[in-house]
């Protein structure tokens, strides 16, 4: 009899901590996200969307939002660290569309304090259409020789529904980048596509300074959901000369010994022949020699401390006399500490 009662109890028991348990709110912070994908249908390539999550917090505690990760193309504007208790905060985010087309969907995964369900994956979906197309692709990349033509041809084609397309100019952040446009004539036009088409020549003029070029060409149009259209142009630009390494540093050095170091000279024209004429530097401390690796494109120069040389710190200036009418002279800097 007793026993009975004892399990009778402790069953009761079970059953009231039960319903008082479910009558409790969750112990600790609790992310909800009442819409975990934003779909914003179809959208003209290069459009910004803008997302905003509502995040709720239906715990008792504090919810910490500890990272957000957004995938590739997304970049998250802001969005808060806190969520109080029965509180709501937001997740805001930002997608380029400039290099995508078709269906995309993009996914942004945020790690909170949530102990049941610590990670979320937010969706910005959206179908990118070019209402204004650029081929092969809406980029020039190149390698190019100082002072020598670079020039590439894109086709620009307007949406085939748009009869009136027309391109209104182009626009350039570097003087020594140019572009221009033409019409396309019916024998001149991509074949599979309908729309309105345009012959794009990009250029990059005998000015453009050695070293990387970055920037875009920016395409204007009369249609209003692409107005401006940009092509990313991005390359180097090489001397027409190169001389390796760009300096000569002997460091310490005991005259004695007879130091020396070597330079490459290399014509990187196409076409054409490069002497080397003669090599001299304005220290008496030096004397050079040059030697033939490949006659028009290939020199070695050495510069070598005579054993004679004054010690001292010397910071001197090689200079190349070369053929080529453009870059008649290369100079070089060189500096040591003799002994």
């Amino acid at each position: 009899m007793f026993r009975r009662l004892s399990i009778l109890v402790t069953a009761l028991v079970a059953v009231a901590t039960v319903a008082v348990a479910q009558q409790m709110p969750d112990a600790g912070a609790k992310m909800v996200v009442p819409e975990k994908i934003k779909d914003f249908g179809e959208v003209a390539q290069g459009e910004k969307l803008e997302a905003t999550f509502v995040i709720l917090n239906e715990g008792t505690e504090t919810l910490e939002i500890r990272a957000v990760r957004p995938t590739c193309g997304c970049t998250v504007a802001d969005y808060d660290r806190e969520v109080p208790a029965g509180g709501q905060g937001a997740i805001k985010a930002e997608l380029d569309t400039t290099d995508f087309k078709g269906p995309i969907s993009k996914l942004i995964n945020v790690v909170t304090s949530d102990p049941v369900e610590p990670s979320v994956r937010l969706v910005i979906k959206a179908n990118v259409k070019p209402y204004v197309e650029v081929l092969p692709r809406p980029m020039v990349r190149f390698n190019a020789i100082q002072k020598e033509p670079m020039r590439e041809t894109l086709t620009v084609v307007g949406d085939e529904s748009d009869a009136d397309f027309k391109i209104t100019g182009v626009e350039s952040d570097l003087d020594y980048v140019t572009a221009k446009v033409r019409p396309l004539e019916d024998g001149e036009r991509v074949a599979r596509l309908a729309g309105r088409q345009y012959e794009l020549t990009v250029e990059l003029g005998p000015d453009a300074p050695v070293g990387p070029v970055s920037t875009e060409v920016v395409v204007k149009t009369n249609n209003p959901k692409a107005e401006r259209v940009p092509v990313k142009v991005y390359g180097v630009v090489r001397s027409l000369i190169h001389v390796t390494p760009a300096q000569l540093q002997f460091g310490a050095v005991e005259a004695a010994s007879r130091p020396g170091r070597n330079l490459i000279v290399i014509n990187n024209r196409e076409n054409g022949s490069v002497k080397v004429t003669e090599a001299s530097v304005n220290d008496p401390a030096f004397e050079t020699t040059v030697s033939t690796i490949e006659d028009g494109k290939r020199y070695q120069v050495t510069v070598a401390v005579k054993p004679d040389a004054t010690p001292g710190a010397r910071d001197a200036v090689l200079t190349l006399k070369t053929s080529d009418a453009d870059f008649p002279r290369v100079e070089v800097p060189v500096r040591a500490s003799i002994r």
